[in-house]
């Protein structure tokens, strides 16, 4: 029974030992470490289901791993935040050529990547 649960938890196995080892990776590159972080095989072998124990840390480590958490959820909601401009089909847009310039324009056309155009004047000097 035990040789076939291990074949049909092969890859859970794979899978949580290189999770595990994207999370001491990246502590590290953060300067912080889990004094004892593993995978408890044991459970594996008996449930099916493959567990990663953090270990017991001491407070100023789940300190430092907290603020690490909290600036990359900051970051996340920022990236999240930041919506792309896009213009109103007809809406008057100002273009500025080298040298500081204004030309007055209107947006004909839009898409997730391009902005359309048409120069309200085409005397360019």
């Amino acid at each position: 029974m035990a040789s076939i649960l291990r074949r049909i938890t092969a890859e859970d196995r794979r899978e949580a030992a290189d999770a595990l080892d994207d999370l001491k990776a990246t502590l590290a590159y953060a300067g912080t470490q889990l004094p004892s972080p593993g995978i408890d095989w044991q459970c594996a072998s008996v449930t099916g289901i493959v567990l990663i124990d953090l270990g017991a840390a001491p407070t100023s480590v789940i300190l430092q791993i907290v603020d690490l958490l909290r600036l990359g959820v900051r970051a996340q909601r920022a990236r999240a935040e930041q919506q792309p401009w896009h213009p109103e089909l007809g809406s008057a847009v100002t273009l500025n050529r080298a040298g500081g310039t204004p030309l007055p324009a209107r947006v004909v056309g839009t898409s997730e990547k391009v902005i359309t155009v048409r120069l309200d004047s085409w005397l360019i000097t």
